[in-house]
């Protein structure tokens, strides 16, 4: 006596394609969010560089004191919810500063904020609950990645400094 072949979708073979099937479709998205997050490549000049003459100057420099000149800022956002930055790439040292008014909750004791952030930013981790705070954070690390700002409050605002 001959048993039934069992329905396709109960053959081991059926079952193994699918797990194999289901691993990769997972690691391809997985590898592509990491290529998303990635440094991009560094392109290289192939031009020849150039030597420009001046006369030379008769008279002494106008100032001898060095000019000071503002640090550039990499992202300012002033908000009042949720907002996820462009990307941006950091220097080897950076530092996150922060405030927000939530007022608008004095009545429970404060509202929420939060920043946390992806790449580079993975590392930055602010949770605050009050009426109105601000801070700074300072990291060590050059890369590119995104912030992302969570809050409540009534006004807020996240700058990211070079330094």
């Amino acid at each position: 006596m001959n048993l039934p072949n069992a329905p396709f979708y109960r053959r081991w073979s059926f079952i193994l394609a699918g797990v194999i099937g289901l691993a990769a479709i997972t690691a391809l998205l997985g590898w592509r969010g990491l290529q998303e997050t990635g440094a991009p490549p560094a392109s290289v000049s192939t031009l020849t560089p150039t030597t420009v003459t001046s006369p030379p100057t008769t008279g002494p420099p106008t100032s001898l004191e060095p000019t000071s000149q503002p640090a550039p800022v990499l992202w300012d956002k002033q908000g009042h919810d949720t907002e996820a930055s462009p990307g941006i790439r950091t220097p080897p040292a950076w530092r996150v500063e922060w405030s927000f008014d939530c007022s608008n909750f004095k009545r429970l004791g404060g509202g929420n904020f939060k920043i946390t952030g992806t790449g580079v930013f993975g590392r930055v981790d602010v949770q605050a609950y009050d009426v109105k705070a601000n801070g700074s954070k300072t990291f060590s690390r050059a890369g590119f990645g995104h912030l992302q700002v969570d809050s409540v409050c009534r006004s807020w605002r996240v700058t990211v400094l070079p330094g």
